[in-house]
């Protein structure tokens, strides 16, 4: 497996990037050799900005490159590190997960998927909605409240998710459709989630789930597990997780699995 990790002004920022660093020494380590590989790449702080449209704009240092030979290499960095890599190698790009179709049941609250008019639907009974794009990754993702009636959206695809008090959130790291590891990122730690919902409900229901992703799950009125989002195993908080057996695994197979490719 090779590895291309970005840096920002010569610094690894992200805790994903650090614990599969150490990741890599642990299996070169159980190895004796190197079969893990990484190069690395800096960057700026500027750092390219992504439009509703999924348009990437650079920044005017123009720092980011790659080279010919990282198309071997799988890109680990920023969410735009890693959009910026597809672009350049002109790999379709992703769309967000969010809450798929199959966790709704799961999610406690109303979601409907529908586009820029669907807002003023939405009007004839005002309440606080956050409103996230099904377009664009890192695209528009913000709250409203339906008793503005000023309210527009840019014209596009949208996840309209009803607004609830969550009390704790955590992520659940699943990988081959088997829950590795929770950790708590916000909130009340000692809301603790319904494990057996997640691993024996939410997980079989998730049937078109990539080969690792992670599971945000939050809890309401102190008991109640519902599903927050969801988001592939690319450019995302670990909060504490370092499963150094398999870490590496998530992140090669399931950007492999997105850009339809097999990088060795």
């Amino acid at each position: 497996m090779k590895f291309v990790i970005q840096k920002i002004n010569n610094e690894i920022r992200h805790d994903f990037s650090f614990t599969l660093l150490e990741s890599i020494k642990y299996h070169n380590w159980l190895t004796n050799g190197v079969d893990m590989k990484c190069k690395f790449i800096n960057t700026r702080d500027a750092r390219p900005t992504i439009d509703d449209t999924g348009k990437i704009n650079l920044p005017q240092s123009k720092t980011w490159s790659f080279k010919d030979f990282h198309i071997n290499y799988v890109p680990v960095g920023s969410v735009e590190f890693v959009l910026f890599y597809m672009k350049w190698f002109s790999i379709e790009q992703p769309k967000p997960m969010n809450v798929p179709d199959e966790l709704i049941p799961y999610a406690g609250r109303e979601i409907i998927n529908g586009n820029e008019m669907t807002v003023e639907f939405l009007f004839a009974k005002p309440n606080k909605y956050f409103i996230k794009s099904n377009d664009v990754i890192k695209g528009l993702s913000e709250f409203i409240d339906t008793y503005d009636t000023s309210i527009t959206l840019p014209k596009g695809n949208y996840q309209i998710s009803e607004f609830i008090d969550i009390q704790s959130e955590w992520r659940c790291f699943v990988y081959k459709g088997e829950l590795v590891g929770v950790q708590n990122y916000s909130g009340d730690f000692t809301l603790f989630p319904d494990v057996w919902k997640i691993k024996n409900v939410m997980i079989p229901a998730f049937k078109s789930a990539p080969i690792a992703y992670t599971l945000d799950v939050g809890i309401v009125n102190d008991v109640d597990t519902v599903v927050i989002e969801c988001h592939p195993m690319m450019s995302v908080g670990l909060y504490g997780f370092s499963d150094h057996r398999i870490l590496p695994h998530m992140f090669h197979r399931t950007f492999n699995e997105l850009a339809q490719k097999k990088i060795v």
